[in-house]
């Protein structure tokens, strides 16, 4: 801003100039109207004209919102099925390792399957193997020789045991030497003309009560690959397959 008369610049909103002291004339209405007319008229700053109470809502798609509450139930879903699933897996694993662990399930389907007079729970104590021998020396098929151990079985309770109600537990258990082992090994492949890798090998000493009777009895468990079997069901079930249930029937 210049002063009219002597050209001394001077402040905007100065009334009068420095300089020479001559009062400056003010902007008329005409002239404020003119500036505000360079303002284009499709500017606008809505922020700053917008009351003091109002907020701007955006509006959801109905559908989309029940798409985004679908996708977190589907979520929670999986977590709580992979959460259960993973306690249920725990928990198998320690009443396994507890319980069963090792050679002890073998040695329940040694005992009890005998009581139960299944033929199911012997053929599990036995290597495919064995199986396989049995079949070609037998001249047999495996559920034959699984119905033929079952009948052997019912045989015996009838006539011996009382089915159904024996018990027993486990008094003393030995893990047998490398030598004991390759002398396993050799009793298998002398007697029933298979060979198999044996891990490990436990004899077990057991306290029977068939009914009130009080009996003892000794097996031996080993390791083939990821299974345990039992010397002794294999010893029997060839017993039963050879002299056609030791002639029971």
């Amino acid at each position: 801003m210049k002063c009219e008369k002597c050209g001394c610049d001077v402040p905007e909103r100065a009334v009068i100039c420095p300089e020479c002291g001559v009062i400056l004339p003010r902007e008329t209405e005409q002239q404020l109207d003119a500036a505000q007319s360079d303002v284009p008229s499709s500017f606008s700053m809505p922020f700053l004209v917008a009351d003091a109470d109002e907020t701007v809502n955006e509006e959801i798609d109905p559908r989309e919102k029940q798409a985004e509450l679908t996708v977190c139930r589907n979520v929670r879903i999986r977590r709580i099925v992979f959460s259960a699933v993973a306690v249920v897996l725990v928990a198998l694993v320690v009443l396994y390792t507890v319980f069963l662990g090792g050679y002890k399930l073998a040695a329940f389907r040694y005992i009890k399957g005998v009581d139960y007079s299944s033929g199911s729970m012997y053929l599990a104590l036995v290597p495919d193997a064995f199986m396989d021998y049995l079949e070609t020396t037998y001249e047999t098929t495996r559920r034959d020789i699984k119905e033929l151990v079952s009948d052997y079985f019912v045989s015996w309770n009838s006539n011996y045991g009382n089915e159904g109600s024996m018990s027993y537990s486990i008094t003393t258990e030995s893990d047998a030497s490398e030598s004991t082992i390759d002398a396993l090994e050799e009793e298998l492949k002398t007697d029933y003309d298979i060979k198999v890798d044996i891990s490990k090998a436990v004899t077990v000493s057991f306290r029977l009560n068939d009914g009130g009777e009080i009996e003892s009895e000794k097996a031996t468990f080993v390791k083939i690959g990821m299974k345990w079997c039992c010397i002794e069901a294999m010893e029997q079930i060839d017993y039963v397959c050879a002299y056609d249930g030791y002639g029971q029937w």
